[in-house]
């Protein structure tokens, strides 16, 4: 069976077509780190968003938020999710941002409830996991918590 491989640099959709996903080939720096798998089902949403070097962060709506929903943008901690939704207009995230007062940055919230693996990994290690033969409808997502230090392969057929 021929496979291909994917170098992951960012959070990112590896393909809206699906397919198979074998496995992933990682190598890790300085620091410990999670990979998070997803079946790319359902549509990330991207609203604006203000918030200064705090948890706190306002928004216009949190309809289409939830608990445990993964959080990307600028001056967000990798890794960080929804950890509580105060009202109407603000929730609490896992982490504080940083890199000071942000108004109406863009934040995309990725859905963590189609989470087919999570991979848990060492500093400075490299490995191999093969084996998967997950069959993703519309591709598959792949969230780090450290792509500074991090380089994943996705293995694709």
């Amino acid at each position: 069976m021929p496979m291909n491989s994917t170098e992951i640099t960012a959070n990112t959709i590896l393909s809206t077509t699906g397919g198979n996903f074998d496995g992933l080939i990682y190598y890790n720096g300085g620091t410990a780190s999670v990979i998070n798998v997803f079946d790319n089902t359902v549509a990330d949403v991207t609203v604006p968003c203000n918030y200064n070097n705090d948890p706190t962060i306002t928004t216009v709506d949190t309809t289409g938020l939830a608990v445990g929903m993964f959080v990307t943008g600028t001056g967000i901690p990798d890794g960080a999710t929804i950890s509580s939704i105060t009202d109407a207009t603000t929730f609490e995230l896992s982490a504080s941002t940083t890199g000071g007062n942000v108004v109406a940055g863009l934040l995309t919230f990725i859905d963590a409830t189609n989470q087919i693996a999570k991979f848990k990994i060492a500093a400075d290690t490299s490995d191999v996991i093969r084996g998967l033969d997950i069959i993703c409808r519309n591709g598959i997502k792949i969230i780090a918590d450290n792509f500074t230090t991090l380089e994943i392969f996705a293995l694709t057929n």
